[in-house]
Formats: C-alpha cells, sequence, structure tokens
C-alpha cells in the first residue's frame, strides 16, 4: 500500500502494509453521541473498494504532555476503515505537529480519490455552532441562561413540564425526551425515499415531547440527545427575527472567513469537492445495493464543512475570539450530575462528559481534549483539540450503514492523533 505525500514540508512517499488493528475503547462514548440532532440508524453492511492511503506532513514540536505526532499511527487509522465506510479524510494541526490524510474513494463509480479539501455535512457537529450564538446572546442580554426556556417560547413545551434553564438545553441536562425511530424513516429504503422531506424543528419537538422525558428534574442528570438543540435553535430564531442558519453565518462564518462553510436552508447539494455519501439498501437476494445520497435536504444539524475551515473555526472558539469570558466559560464548564449513559456501577462515563457544546473527552493516556462528533446519512465527522490547541484532529468519512454505527473508526482516528 502506497502512501504519497499532497503537500510536506519533511515528507517521503511511504510503503506500509494493510494491518489488522484491535479497537481501543477510549472514544467509544464520543461516538455514540455522533447523531445528527437526531436518531442514530441501524447499520447495513455492503463492501466497498480498498484504495491506498494517500498522506502528508511532518512532526513539529511536542509537548510535554503530549505523545510524538506519529503518521504511521494515523495512516494506520485511516486504511483501518472498514469495508461499510468508502472514504475517509483527517488533518491534524498544531505547533505540535501537522499531518493530513486521505483514504478510499470519493466517487464509487469513477474511483476518483478522497479530495484532501473535501466538504462534508457535519450533522450534529452543528451543536457548536448553535450553542455558540446561542452563548453570544447571552453575552448580549438578549437571553438569561439562568430563565426557563418557556419564557422565550411559551407555548412550545407542554403545559406540565417544569421550568427548563435555557442552560440546561445546552448541556444536555434538560430532560426533554428524544425522537424515536417511529417518528422518522430510519430503514435504508425509508431513508432514500424520504430523504428529501422538510421536518421544521417545531415538528420535531412536537413529536418529540410525545413521549416521556428521561428523568424529572431538569438539570440533575446529563443525556446525550438532539430535542435541547432544536429548542436552542428555535429560540436564536426567536430572539432575532433571522434563521439560526443565518446567525451562524453572520455571527461565525463571515467573521472567520470560513468561506468553504455553508449553512444551508433548503439547498440538497454540497458545493465544491467532496466525497459522495452512499446508504446501503438491502437486496431482495439478500445482498445489498449502494445508493447515493450525497444530496439530501439539509434539515437540523445540516452545516457543510472542511477540515482546514473546523480547525479554524475550533482554534478562534478555544482562543476567545467568539465569545467574552463568562460565556466562553460555559464552553467547558461539565456539570456535576451522573450520566444516562454510564453503566450500573459508575452512572458517570467513564471518559466523556458534555458541556456547552463540547464534548470533554479523556484519552487512555491521560491526555483530555475537547471538541464535538456529528454524523448523517453517508457522513460522519468529528472535531477535537487540546484546551492550550498544541494539537488538533478534524475528520470525516463516509459510511454505508446509515450513520451512527462507525464507533470503531470514530475512535482510532483521535486516539492515533493524540494517544497513538
Amino acid at each position: 500500500m502506497t502512501f504519497k505525500p499532497l503537500f510536506s514540508t519533511a515528507g517521503t512517499a511511504t510503503t506500509a502494509g494493510r494491518h489488522r488493528w484491535v479497537p481501543t475503547t477510549a472514544l467509544a462514548c464520543a461516538a455514540l453521541a455522533a447523531v445528527v440532532l437526531g436518531a442514530a440508524l441501524p447499520a447495513v453492511a455492503a463492501p466497498a473498494a480498498r484504495p491506498a492511503v494517500v498522506a502528508a506532513g511532518g512532526a513539529g514540536a511536542t509537548g510535554d504532555r503530549l505523545p510524538e505526532l506519529d503518521p504511521r499511527a494515523l495512516r494506520h487509522a485511516l486504511s483501518s476503515a472498514p469495508d461499510h465506510v468508502t472514504g475517509v479524510l483527517a488533518r491534524v494541526s498544531g505547533p505540535d505537529g501537522h499531518w493530513t490524510g486521505t483514504y478510499g474513494t470519493a466517487d464509487i463509480t469513477t474511483g476518483a480519490p478522497v479530495p484532501v479539501d473535501g466538504r462534508f455535512r457535519l450533522g450534529s457537529v452543528t451543536k457548536t455552532f448553535i450553542a455558540t450564538v446561542v452563548l453570544q446572546l447571552a453575552a448580549e442580554d438578549r437571553v438569561d441562561l439562568d430563565q426557563p426556556v418557556q419564557r422565550y417560547l411559551p407555548g412550545l413545551l407542554p403545559d406540565d413540564y417544569p421550568p427548563i434553564p435555557v442552560r440546561t438545553l445546552l448541556n444536555f441536562t434538560s430532560s426533554l425526551p428524544e425522537l424515536t425511530p417511529d417518528d422518522l424513516p430510519t430503514t435504508p429504503d425509508g431513508i432514500v425515499e424520504h430523504r428529501f422531506d422538510d421536518h421544521p424543528l417545531s415538528e420535531l419537538v412536537a413529536k418529540a415531547v410525545r413521549h416521556e422525558r428521561p428523568f424529572a428534574e431538569p438539570g440533575h442528570m446529563q443525556v446525550y440527545g438532539a430535542t435541547g438543540y432544536y429548542v436552542a435553535a428555535m429560540l436564536v430564531e426567536s430572539l432575532t427575527g433571522h434563521t439560526y442558519q443565518r446567525e451562524i453565518t453572520t455571527r461565525i462564518l463571515q467573521p472567520l472567513h470560513l468561506r468553504d462553510t455553508t449553512a444551508p436552508q433548503v439547498d440538497t447539494t454540497i458545493p465544491g469537492p467532496h466525497s459522495h455519501g452512499y446508504i446501503a439498501v438491502p437486496r431482495p437476494d439478500g445482498g445489498s445495493r449502494l445508493v447515493d445520497i450525497t444530496e439530501q435536504n439539509p434539515g437540523a444539524g445540516g452545516m457543510i464543512s472542511t477540515t482546514a475551515d473546523l480547525d479554524r473555526f475550533l482554534t478562534a472558539l478555544f482562543r476567545g475570539r467568539l465569545l467574552p469570558p463568562p460565556e466562553q466559560a460555559e464552553l467547558f464548564d461539565v456539570p456535576d450530575v451522573p450520566s444516562l449513559s454510564g453503566t450500573a456501577g459508575d452512572p458517570r462515563p467513564a471518559n466523556v462528559h458534555y458541556a456547552a457544546g463540547l464534548m470533554r473527552v479523556t484519552l487512555s493516556n491521560g491526555v483530555t481534549v475537547w471538541g464535538k462528533t456529528g454524523t448523517t446519512f453517508g457522513y460522519t465527522s468529528g472535531m477535537f483539540a487540546t484546551r492550550d490547541l498544541r494539537r488538533r484532529v478534524v475528520y470525516s468519512f463516509n459510511p454505508t450503514s446509515g450513520g451512527g454505527n462507525d464507533l470503531a473508526l470514530a475512535t482510532r482516528i483521535p486516539t492515533a492523533a493524540f494517544a497513538p
């Protein structure tokens, strides 16, 4: 297997064989959180072509806590993508080293390689942008994070609900219920048939609140979900008179010059270079066929970006360019409450916790990173960084299983970047 440099200050072509890799669980809980402001879907495996990894980059100066950047571990992580992943893209940045690599194909029909500057759908990574806008509105005294959302959106939630503080929407302690597989199409055939359907935020919330809340007292437990961010997006729209996509664009994308990032409302296409997204649809003979679902209604969580733009966004966010100090602190303020995603013996996950729009992950080597994962049909992505930004990783890959089921690969890429 040949690795060809795309751009490098210290790289030459390297050859390596395909390795077997035993997955760890360092980011398994993080991958479980990769839902597109909605529900994860059942996996349907399908074979994919196994082209070579293309990689570039060289290690830079390392910090005291971080291990030296290991390009071989990163190449191995990308090339370990399972057969139901058609393409992978990853970028590592920061003073502790730079590396960019791709694997697989962008188009199974033409065999075109994954573009290093390719754009991809973000899914729940959109939540970090929504949280940032809500925190900006709080800094402008247009919303009080301690006040109940019912004050700002009267009539949205059932009358028998307790007061739900705005802050709890952002840190996943709101107690709002989630959509179930019965609320939206979740089978491969249903996804293909309905991928252009529009589901307004108000419709999604109305469907979710028909279900039982996961716990009684807002702010007293943490459970990852999407409904709180549907409501947060509606809050942005109510307070500003604009769509949340427009507010993200004018408040974040334009000031940071994120020219390859868009927050579409109705456009079903992905502009510019990109890998195609596919879903495996079962055939009557027991096999499956790959259906191209690159074009789809963006819906909630429908932002599109690149690894370079997400790296720029994460850097600006961590450096306080988007928020003043009090609101900046909310990004890293993990509530000290038990989590419903933990084990019976310890209700709090061992290595994943949520703040406002960010998740905190402690890796097996003790390194703590902050970021977000996301998935939608045909696309899974993630962005993580150390708090001091000495090392950052952004990745995207294209699962044919519907999304939310690729724990191993979503674990391997960040682990290879921070804890090889």
